[in-house]
């Protein structure tokens, strides 16, 4: 076996050894030889000591040993396997919203004490355990983009599953430069550059669903309504328009395309506008949206501003917890 993790436990009460790789986890006591398939049909329960790792539960075993090997046990299985326990490790802090299918709120973790954003899919609700998966697989496909939200772990109970993800602590606003409007768009058509190389469709880009994170770098949240296709139809950067007109203050009323009127955005931001409107079959891709008019920087400006986003930014997005 190539294994990617490997060391000395305790597994029920017996000395053991752990190794695992990408798909498996298998366990070798003197006289027993345990194999487990990585998904999320294996159960976990992580027991904490004085704010560190104690124990791992699963598949009524018992697994004790060093805190940093279980540590690094815990990050290599990520969200590949469900969690229990969630009340155990995490208090509500705050409800944002609650319907008869999800809720969301903001918990606040027991063993570091930061804050996170939970979303909560009621199992009651048929389909709901489709989202959930789907959105988990989205979610993972995505996780090394840094203009992504990040998913932290997930957790099973009797009546719920638990998406415990990275807090937001502000919203996309319509008073920046037209620089800065110039950064949003861009790394918003680099974010669904690639969710179209991974065939994934968001179906939701809107204002609300650009936020920022505490250190200010900008993220793509809401996919609950994502879905992986075949082909990808051009439906996400259609959308993109509803982000260009809240960033210029403009709202949708404003635009009529069967009658040629649109609003006028400076710097060829109006031509950009209608090519993002355009019918399929001649909308502007995401290749050429990149190089349009509209995004580029003024020369003087170049080299500064595509260093770093928040070199740029007029607001301290910091203050804001």
């Amino acid at each position: 076996m190539n294994y990617n993790l490997k060391f000395e436990c305790v597994f029920d009460e017996k000395p053991a050894q752990i190794i695992c790789d990408q798909h498996n986890l298998e366990v070798k006591t003197i006289n027993e030889y345990f194999k487990f398939y990585i998904s999320l049909n294996l159960h976990f329960q992580w027991i904490y000591v004085e704010n560190q790792i104690n124990e791992a539960r699963f598949q009524n075993f018992s697994l004790k040993g060093k805190i940093e090997n279980l540590e690094k046990f815990k990050n290599f299985l990520d969200c590949r396997v469900m969690y229990l326990g969630a009340s155990q490790i995490y208090e509500q802090y705050c409800l944002i919203k609650e319907d008869e299918l999800k809720k969301a709120m903001i918990v606040k973790s027991k063993i570091n004490g930061e804050k996170y954003f939970c979303k909560v899919y009621k199992k009651e609700i048929r389909q709901n355990e489709y989202q959930f998966f789907n959105e988990l697989k989205i979610l993972r496909m995505l996780q090394m983009n840094k203009n992504v939200v990040q998913i932290i772990e997930v957790f099973e109970s009797k009546h719920n599953y638990y998406m415990i993800m990275e807090q937001m602590v502000h919203n996309l606003e319509q008073d920046y430069t037209h620089e800065e409007n110039q950064i949003i768009i861009t790394e918003i058509l680099n974010i669904l550059d690639d969710l179209n190389r991974k065939s994934i469709i968001h179906g939701q880009i809107r204002p609300k669903n650009v936020m920022f994170d505490k250190d200010n770098v900008m993220k793509l949240i809401g996919f609950s309504k994502a879905k992986i296709l075949e082909e990808v139809d051009g439906q996400d950067i259609y959308d993109l328009h509803r982000i260009l007109l809240y960033l210029n203050g403009l709202s949708r009323n404003e635009v009529d395309c069967a009658n040629g009127i649109y609003p006028h955005i400076p710097s060829h931001g109006t031509n950009f506008l209608k090519s993002l409107l355009n019918p399929t079959k001649y909308r502007i891709n995401i290749k050429q949206a990149l190089t349009h008019p509209f995004l580029k920087c003024i020369e003087t400006d170049h080299q500064i501003v595509r260093v770093e986003m928040n070199l740029k930014f007029k607001h301290n997005f910091n203050n804001f917890q």
